[in-house]
């Protein structure tokens, strides 16, 4: 895993911020110092490696991931969480995941503090020695969601929006987002603006704001919205105050959205609708992982949330809720079928699924729901597009784009960073995404 001097990637698909095109990428101790259309210089003292066939990518950015593992391992010291992500970065880099921002449940916050405390120690190792994918920072998820958007977390573990308690959970100094319901009021937007004095990134999500409550929300300081169409995300056609959280989402370009790709959450059609709506550039793919390793196959428990992997290993469901006295309450099957599936507990994907899920949708016409027609773009499109929400539109709001917040990542230019995946891309009904080398700060982790 030694990197070299100097390196170049050459006869690949460089896909920059202009567009994708034939080239190469020169590095130099770690940073992109030149991508474009240039070949190797004989005699250059570089390393040459030669990716005919391959994409040239900036690596992928998980701006929303869970590690249950570590939960239904009763992790609970620092050290240990420590240990725990080291397995997950050095799995997940070689998917091409080359930075991550893991998010808290709803839990009781002394087990969220030393969770937390667990990510500042392992981003003292990274940061020492890197062994993999980079932990860039925590997103506070659970604890101010709306207890009716609880999707499968416990609402037990919920708050309102409370400086104090926001106080304990950033002592870590690891927190980058935080996410807080908009519909309790002065009471959110208080927090909402504390958290952008402090140079944090505010979401929402779990939440159920009127369109006019998630604007407020955005003129204090809110940013993006988790999971859109997830959480559950609430949604209203009628025409008082100017109608739902979907509603004000989809219609306010100074918010981002974060969308599952998965295939599951959010079925392929509305999120083509939706990437019509917004543009790329205002979408975050996601992949929501709840065991971005070593998922269970059995039946499990998570903060009194009971859960299940399916079969074929698809999606994950609630299957049940313990109360407060102990006593396990079964979610059974209804009798009548109607559209209100079954609650889904996180995704079984991770983000080069994602990739490929979104070069699949993007490659092919597709029939949406709020728009007639999708039409296939050709595959380098495709995979600059997916690539904008995969990495570019991740670092861009969480302030890694500019270097604001930590390195500088999230796209093949001169001066950034060179977390890059080299990948082989295909695209249509059966599109793969298969990373063939990646490279973090220049260095070498697969292929």
């Amino acid at each position: 895993m030694t990197k070299a001097k100097k390196l170049v990637l050459t006869g690949g698909r460089v896909v920059t911020p202009a567009g994708v095109i034939q080239g190469s990428v020169e590095i130099a101790d770690g940073r992109i110092i030149r991508a474009g259309r240039f070949g190797p210089q004989a005699g250059g003292g570089a390393e040459v490696v030669d990716v005919a066939g391959a994409y040239i990518m900036p690596g992928l950015i998980d701006m929303h991931i869970n590690d249950g593992v570590a939960l239904l391992r009763k992790i609970s010291s620092p050290a240990a969480h420590a240990d725990r992500l080291e397995q997950v970065s050095r799995s997940l880099v070689k998917l091409g995941v080359t930075g991550i921002f893991p998010a808290t449940l709803a839990a009781p916050l002394d087990e969220i503090e030393d969770y937390l405390a667990g990510m500042a120690e392992f981003r003292r190792r990274w940061q020492a020695g890197p062994m993999g994918t980079e932990l860039c920072g925590a997103l506070v998820e659970g604890t101010f969601m709306n207890p009716a958007n609880c999707g499968a977390q416990n609402p037990a573990y919920m708050f309102r929006p409370d400086r104090k308690i926001l106080d304990r959970l950033l002592s870590s100094g690891v927190v980058r987002f935080v996410n807080v319901a908009p519909e309790f009021g002065e009471e959110s937007l208080e927090l909402i603006e504390y958290i952008v004095s402090k140079g944090l990134v505010a979401a929402a999500g779990h939440c159920k704001p009127t369109a006019d409550q998630l604007t407020r929300a955005v003129e204090r300081g809110t940013s993006y919205f988790v999971h859109l169409l997830n959480g559950p995300t609430g949604s209203s056609t009628k025409s008082f105050d100017n109608g739902g959280t979907l509603q004000a989402a989809l219609r306010d370009d100074r918010i981002s959205v974060e969308l599952i790709v998965d295939l599951v959450h959010v079925d392929g059609r509305v999120v083509r609708d939706v990437i019509s709506r917004k543009g790329a550039e205002r979408v975050i793919a996601v992949s929501d992982s709840m065991f971005p390793t070593d998922a269970p196959e059995d039946e499990f428990e998570i903060n009194g949330v009971l859960g299940r992997v399916d079969h074929e290993h698809h999606y994950i469901c609630v299957t049940g809720r313990r109360d407060s006295e102990g006593n396990v309450r079964e979610i059974p099957e209804p009798e009548v079928k109607t559209c209100d599936a079954s609650v889904l507990f996180g995704a079984i994907v991770n983000m080069n699924d994602v990739f490929g899920n979104l070069v699949k949708i993007l490659s092919v016409e597709l029939e949406g729901n709020w728009v007639r027609s999708h039409p296939a773009h050709p595959l380098d499109e495709a995979v600059g597009l997916a690539s904008v929400m995969c990495s570019t539109v991740p670092a861009r709001v969480s302030g890694m784009y500019d270097g604001s917040w930590g390195r500088r990542v999230g796209a093949v230019a001169e001066g950034f960073e060179a977390d890059l995946v080299v990948a082989e891309v295909t695209g249509g009904d059966d599109a793969t995404f298969t990373p063939k080398q990646v490279y973090v700060a220049g260095k070498k982790f697969a292929g």
